[in-house]
């Protein structure tokens, strides 16, 4: 290639990527610090392979065990760095999250809060994690949407899929747990109910493009334990048009009659659903619960289905217009729209400019779509010019690479493509050695938001077979530690306790940052306070990796103390 033709292509890349990367990020969700994730849509692509859909025979394929994996099946090390953490601080930091969580019933929280249609309408029921706002008169808690004309949900599948996957992972390690597996059954159904929402009518056969949000009717009824809870989604019944998505009416859809629905699943989100896909199959697979097993196993026929429908589109994020019909966005007859919208929904515009540009991208969506791996190999999936580019023009881009590379580990972990994995763990060891020695100047976040995100990152990372060194497990302890003593304060656990006022009480979820002496502090979210389930769940954790949470305190609710929280909280 020619350096003035490599101008013009980069020069193509900056430009699309300029046109896509309108607006700020803020994050995950509208949480009181945060609000809406914007789209700033940019990931990883593969190295020059363009594959049309069709998957290569696998040579390996008859050697694969069948079924999934129970432990971890390759080796990979790190050097240590950081002074080591002692098996007795691992355990005070055990038992003081578990405490925390069993003092504030976080299994009931995530009930009270989530919502979408109860079994009480006689309609098909689902709760998704939704971030707006609640009030309280007499008994009577609503969660209500207030009017947004021109907004509104755009990206919660991010903490959706986050809690969904702690919530099964919780299911699975205290499987007797009756709150747990009803939050699993109930989150699954609404994972479902973002996919079954933008179906048209009756006469619609495709069921599995993802909305961003759906609502369903205003309606009140008894949460799982009997109090008075109500849904007003009044505020989002209006339809609008922006360059990256539409609101609209479907007034005959089949599973909830008359739903709106926000269309145009940019890939914002995808990374993390595809991260929760390992979840939802070992779920199905393993369960003992027979709704959990259904309500799961249609959550991930969809999804499935979702991936599939990507890889067999040419890696594009198919949506439906407000007739029905499907549509590739920005790859339409109209030109200036395909401009405004660029790579939005598209894992493969740069895929011939750039070698490996949002290649984990797609070979996560081949390995949920088929069980295995496409024809394209992305090597050691490494941060590539892709990634650095698309970061400088927007800075959510660097965590949707961050987590369409996990994705891609993950799943290739379960489909048994060790050696695939073993190479990607090397370029994920180099992508966070990158990200910790970045200088503060660069990263486009507060200091402590962009270690708070790493340090989540570490955790979810370790579940799929990185090792941790004892400095990242110092990190994870600190910011879920400053998570338990920030959230102590936090009124709204149960808005239904006495010592909660009556009227307008603002976000139902607590905010995540806090500004000290003109910095901002950040901790863990309340979508992950559950994590450390995942990390004792899976059988795919490294044991090479520097250990942070004593599991044996995990897997046995008598030793979940509340009295341990009047110990003094450090940093």
């Amino acid at each position: 290639m020619t350096g003035s033709l490599r101008f013009l292509l980069v020069l193509t890349l900056v430009a699309g990527l300029f046109l896509v990367a309108c607006g700020d990020d803020s994050d995950s969700q509208s949480d009181g610090d945060s609000d809406v994730i914007p789209d700033g849509d940019t990931d990883e692509t593969p190295d020059g392979d363009t594959p049309d859909g069709d998957i290569e025979a696998d040579p390996d394929e008859e050697a694969r065990p069948e079924g999934l994996p129970e432990t971890l099946a390759i080796s990979y090390e790190r050097e240590d760095v950081g002074d080591p953490v002692t098996t007795e601080e691992i355990q005070a930091f055990t038992r003081r999250v578990m405490g925390f969580l069993k003092k504030i019933n976080y299994f009931d929280f995530v009930l009270y809060t989530t919502h979408g249609v109860d079994a009480s309408t006689g309609q098909r029921d689902w709760q998704f994690w939704y971030n707006e706002r609640f009030k309280k008169e007499g008994d009577l808690v609503t969660f209500y949407h207030p009017e947004n004309l021109t907004d509104g949900g755009h990206n919660l599948h991010i903490p959706m899929s986050r809690v969904l996957g702690d919530v099964l992972a919780a299911h699975m390690l205290v499987d007797e747990d009756a709150t747990i597996a009803l939050a699993a059954e109930k989150l699954c159904k609404g994972m479902s109910a973002s996919m079954l929402g933008m179906v048209k009518d009756e006469n619609d056969t495709v069921h599995h493009l993802m909305t961003r949000n759906v609502i369903a009717m205003n309606h009140e009824f008894l949460t799982h334990d009997g109090k008075r809870k109500a849904v007003n989604y009044d505020g989002w019944r209006s339809p609008y048009d922006r360059w990256n998505c539409y609101r609209y009416a479907y007034p005959d859809n089949p599973f909830w009659d008359d739903v709106w629905v926000t269309s145009l699943r940019s890939k914002d989100d995808v990374p993390h659903v595809f991260r929760l896909i390992p979840n939802l199959r070992y779920a199905v697979d393993r369960s003992g619960n027979e709704a959990v097993q259904e309500a799961c196993g249609e959550a991930l026929e969809l999804l499935e289905a979702f991936a599939k429908d990507i890889v067999d589109s040419d890696y594009h994020i198919r949506t439906k217009d407000e007739n029905g019909e499907i549509y590739m966005p920005g790859f339409t007859d109209d030109p200036a729209l395909n401009a405004e919208q660029g790579d939005l929904a598209a894992l493969m515009m740069y895929r011939d400019l750039i070698p490996g540009a949002e290649c984990s991208a797609r070979q996560a969506a081949e390995n949920i779509a088929y069980h295995q791996g496409g024809a394209e190999d992305c090597g050691r999936g490494e941060p590539n010019q892709y990634d650095q580019l698309s970061f400088q023009f927007n800075r959510y881009n660097k965590r949707i690479c961050r987590y369409f590379h996990l994705a891609h580990i993950a799943n290739a972990l379960v489909n048994h493509e060790n050696a695939a994995v073993e190479k990607l763990l090397d370029g994920l060891e180099e992508r966070i050695t990158l990200d910790q020695e970045l200088p503060e100047s660069q990263f486009q976040y507060d200091p402590d938001d962009w270690y708070r995100n790493l340090a989540l990152y570490y955790t979810q990372a370790q579940s799929y077979g990185y090792p941790l060194t004892s400095a990242e497990v110092r990190s994870i302890h600190s910011y879920y530690l400053k998570a338990i003593e920030e959230y102590m304060e936090w009124p709204y656990w149960d808005p239904w306790a006495a010592s909660v006022p009556e009227g307008e009480l603002g976000a139902y979820h607590p905010p995540n940052c806090k500004t000290v002496d003109e910095e901002r502090v950040c901790w863990w979210r309340s979508e992950d306070l559950g994590q450390i389930f995942e990390n004792c769940w899976s059988p795919l954790t490294n044991p090479n990796s520097a250990q942070w949470v004593d599991c044996d305190i995990v897997r046995d609710p008598s030793q979940w103390d509340e009295s341990v929280l009047d110990e003094a909280t450090t940093r």
